[in-house]
């Protein structure tokens, strides 16, 4: 039903993580204009990204009111990525469609539970506007769901230094109790690598390509290697 998209990274400072990130070897692209972006993207031309968004625990007090505006997954949502520390937060999964309407009818429908649909928009750097729109998944750590961006964000070609083609493997660890939602959310994705464990969590992201391990002092905690291998045929 639905595909890889992204993995999100929250992050204290973005403004740090970009120059750091630009050490590493990545060419970065910011979620807006530079002196007031609170995220910031590395993109490839193939496959899935990564999105770090900067957010600070203080973020936990809307959890209530978000969740009685969007549903009380939304709530939880925020709260999750509001926990303190820095890393690989969180998980999307993509549709191709622009609406997620009737994604959003067909998860329910199939006994996950979901926020209402959320109405997303930001403005790039080159001043166009992009919409889109997302919705929570409950428990927290199971992925979020995002439609298509309207314009399309994908580059035609990218270059990055370190020598990075793209996200090789998604490492993402599952508990028992969320195996059954996932396997409605994704089928024999060929980037997630699923493992059972006792949280439902990012473990890790591979990167294709990449020519030498990153300082993980650099990382703003996100847990980066080189691909082992460039796919892998479906998950476990």
């Amino acid at each position: 039903m639905l595909r890889c998209s992204h993995v999100i990274c929250k992050v204290d400072d973005v403004r740090s993580l970009v120059r750091d990130y630009e050490d590493l070897g990545f060419t970065m692209e910011w979620g807006s204009a530079p002196e007031r972006a609170r995220n910031a993207f590395i993109r490839f031309a193939d496959g899935p990204f990564l999105e770090f968004f900067e957010l600070t625990a203080a973020a936990r007090r809307w959890r209530r009111p978000v969740g009685l505006l969007f549903g009380a997954a939304a709530g939880d949502r925020l709260a999750h990525w509001a926990q303190p520390g820095q890393g690989c937060r969180d998980l999307a999964l993509e549709t191709e469609a622009t609406s997620l309407a009737d994604t959003r009818a067909a998860l329910r429908s199939a006994g996950v539970d979901t926020s209402r649909v959320i109405k997303g928009r930001r403005t790039r750097p080159d001043g166009r506007a992009v919409r889109y729109e997302y919705l929570a998944t409950r428990p927290a750590g199971m992925p979020l769901v995002v439609s298509a961006y309207d314009p399309p964000q994908r580059p035609a070609s990218i270059v990055h230094p370190n020598g990075a083609r793209g996200i090789g493997r998604v490492r993402f660890a599952v508990a028992d109790a969320a195996r059954p939602a996932m396997a409605i959310l994704i089928d024999n994705d060929p980037y997630l690598t699923v493992v059972p464990a006792a949280t439902t969590e990012v473990l890790g992201v591979e990167l294709a390509g990449l020519r030498t391990d990153l300082d993980p002092a650099k990382l703003h905690g996100a847990v980066l290697s080189p691909a082992t291998t460039s796919k892998r045929e479906g998950t476990s």
